[in-house]
């Protein structure tokens, strides 16, 4: 084999190798960002409800939201609120069509946001749980309390995210 044969194969096997390299890194690409979408949200997100303790005849409450990012990379969100909802001591339960048959917490209707109004938007970095908390109060009457969270992506998708939690609330005389 001639020094022109042995550069002209060589020549023919790296173009095959740039093209195998080529598919592989497209498969891979592929595979990583569509298939598994890890360019998308892996968030967990969590609302709960503490109750602290009454003071001058309510119960004062701290609403929390936990957004932990599980992916690999960072994700923006914004209109995080809330809205808090309760049936008080003498309300009737009432299953409602609004709810798909669920009981409806029609008392309290108090909405809100864990973010400050000077805040458009929130970011969470991978690997990163941030808590949200927002302090506030409900009459001594209330007997549940359900908490409605909520986020949009800021994304292409401008998907919502949500998170629920339904407490019993203690009565403080025993009744």
């Amino acid at each position: 084999m001639t020094i022109e044969e042995f550069e002209k194969l060589a020549s023919a096997i790296a173009s095959i190798v740039t093209a195998i390299s080529i598919v592989i890194a497209g498969w891979w690409a592929y595979n990583r960002f569509i298939r598994q979408q890890e360019n998308y949200p892996n968030l967990q997100f969590v609302a709960d409800i503490n109750l602290i303790g009454i003071q001058d005849g309510e119960w004062l409450i701290e609403l929390v939201a936990i957004v932990e990012n599980k992916g690999k990379v960072q994700h923006k969100m914004s209109d995080f609120t809330f809205v808090l909802d309760a049936i008080y001591r003498t309300d009737k339960l009432i299953a409602s069509e609004n709810w798909r048959g669920q009981v409806d917490f029609f008392s309290c209707d108090c909405p809100g946001s864990f973010l400050p109004e000077t805040m458009k938007f929130f970011f969470i970095d991978p690997g990163v749980a941030a808590k949200y908390s927002y302090i506030t109060k409900l009459p001594q009457e209330t007997t549940f309390a359900i908490l409605h969270c909520n986020f949009t992506y800021i994304d292409k998708r401008n998907y919502r995210h949500t998170a629920e939690r339904t407490v019993k609330v203690p009565n403080p005389s025993g009744v």
